[in-house]
C-alpha cells in the first residue's frame, strides 16, 4: 500500500500537526508500508530522508502555503491522508481525489483554524464555500475527541458528524517515563510549546501572570520552547519580578525532552484558544507520571482528567490557574496520585501501538 500524507509543517518544527504526521510516517513505515509526505518548503531543511517531500509554495502565509503541485504528486498513491487545517494544500489533493476516484482520502481534522484580522475574513468565506467540499470528497473524516468535533466546524456541514471516527494520538511509553528517585527540595512548574506567533494561543503570559501571585512559596518554572516571542515573555516575567525564578530553556533536542519532563513535577497547560484541540504535551506529561493543570476546553479536557488525572481551569483565567498550582504545591499527596493516575491512563489508552493497528485498519478498509 502506498501512503501519501499531506501536512501544512513538519520536523524540525515544531507543531503538534507535524508530530503527529511525523509518527504515522515513521511507525507505519517501520511496519512495511510505502509512505510519503508532503509538506510545502518554508525554508531549506538538511537531513531528510528521501520519502520527505518539501513541495515548493509559491505563495505561503505563517503555516498556509499555497502549493499547487500536490495535485500531481499525488498521482499513483492508494491513500492519501491529509491533516487538516491546511489551507493551499488541502485544495490540491482534494482536486486529486475527484479526479482520481480510487484514490482513498482519510482526513484528519486536528482543529478549527483561529485567525483575526483580514485572515478572519478570508477563513469565513472558505468555511463557507469551499470546506464543505472538502469535507464531502473525504472517504473517512478522524478526529482526537468526539467532544472537540461535536463543536467544531464539522458540526455545519450535512453529514460530516456521520462519518466521524475517533483515533487519539499517542505516547511513546518508552521514551517518556517517570522518574521514581526524582526528589526535588524545591517544585519544579513545566510549560512546553512554541514560542512564535503561530503558537500565540499556548497561554504563556496567563502562566506568568498566575505565577506572579506565588511569589511568596517556593518554586521553579522551566519554560521549554523557541520562536519570535520569546524575547517578550522573557521581558514579561522580567517585569513581573520572576526573571530569576522563570528560566527559559529554548529548543530541546527530542532526546533531552523527556528529562525535562521527569526532572519536573508539575505540568502547566494554559491554552486559551479551539486551537489546542487535544494537547500531546499533555501526554507527553501523563507518561512521566506528573500531573497537568490544564485549561478547561473540549478536547483537551479528554486528555486531562479533572480531579483524576490532573485539575481544570478556565481559560485565560490567571487566578483560577494560580489556584490550582497553589493546591499541588501545598498538597504533595495530591500531586502524587495525580500523576501516578496519569501514567496508569497513559498507559491503558494512549499507547501507539494499538492506536497505529487501528490505523493501518481504517486504511485497509478503504
Amino acid at each position: 500500500m502506498k501512503i501519501a500524507q499531506v501536512v501544512c509543517t513538519y520536523p524540525p518544527y515544531r507543531g503538534g500537526i507535524g508530530h503527529v504526521a511525523h509518527e504515522y510516517t515513521e511507525r507505519l513505515r517501520a511496519r512495511g508500508y510505502n509512505v510519503h509526505v508532503f509538506t510545502p518548503l518554508y525554508e531549506p531543511v538538511d537531513g531528510d530522508p528521501d520519502y520527505v517531500h518539501r513541495v515548493p509554495s509559491p505563495l505561503h502565509v505563517g503555516n498556509a502555503g499555497v502549493v499547487p503541485s500536490l495535485f500531481r504528486r499525488l498521482s499513483g498513491f492508494d491513500v492519501v491522508h491529509l491533516h487538516y487545517p491546511f489551507f493551499g494544500g488541502a485544495e490540491p489533493a482534494i482536486v486529486g481525489k475527484a479526479l482520481r476516484p480510487d484514490q482513498k482520502l482519510v482526513m484528519t481534522y486536528h482543529h478549527d483554524p483561529v485567525v483575526t484580522g483580514i485572515r478572519a475574513m478570508v477563513y469565513e468565506a472558505h468555511r463557507k464555500l469551499i470546506f464543505p467540499w472538502l469535507v464531502n470528497r473525504a472517504d473517512r473524516i478522524l478526529v482526537s475527541s468526539r467532544e472537540y468535533a461535536e463543536s467544531s466546524d464539522l458540526k455545519d456541514v450535512p453529514n460530516a458528524l456521520d462519518r466521524v471516527e475517533v483515533l487519539p494520538f499517542g505516547i511513546d511509553l518508552e521514551r517518556f517515563r517517570p522518574d521514581p528517585s526524582k526528589a526535588n527540595k524545591v517544585p519544579t512548574f513545566l510549560f512546553v510549546g512554541g514560542l512564535d506567533a503561530a503558537h500565540h494561543f499556548k497561554g504563556l503570559p496567563v502562566l506568568i501572570e498566575a505565577l506572579g501571585g506565588l511569589r511568596d512559596y517556593a518554586w521553579n518554572c522551566v519554560v521549554v520552547g523557541e520562536g519570535g516571542l520569546r524575547a517578550t515573555f522573557e521581558a514579561n516575567a522580567a517585569a513581573s519580578g520572576l526573571g530569576d525564578r522563570i528560566r527559559f530553556a529554548g529548543n530541546v533536542s527530542a532526546e533531552d525532552l523527556p528529562k525535562y519532563y521527569r526532572a519536573a513535577d508539575i505540568h502547566c497547560f494554559p491554552s486559551t484558544e479551539r486551537a489546542e484541540a487535544f494537547g500531546i504535551v499533555a501526554l507527553e506529561a501523563a507518561a512521566s507520571g506528573i500531573p497537568c493543570i490544564a485549561s478547561d476546553m473540549p478536547g483537551v479536557r479528554g486528555v486531562v482528567l479533572n480531579g483524576e488525572t490532573g485539575l481544570l481551569v478556565p481559560p485565560r483565567n490567571a487566578e483560577e490557574l494560580r489556584k490550582a498550582m497553589l493546591l499541588l504545591l501545598e498538597q504533595v499527596d495530591l500531586r502524587h496520585r495525580l500523576g501516578t493516575s496519569a501514567r496508569l491512563r497513559a498507559d491503558a489508552e494512549f499507547a501507539w501501538d494499538p492506536l497505529m493497528t487501528r490505523l493501518e485498519n481504517i486504511y485497509r478498509d478503504l
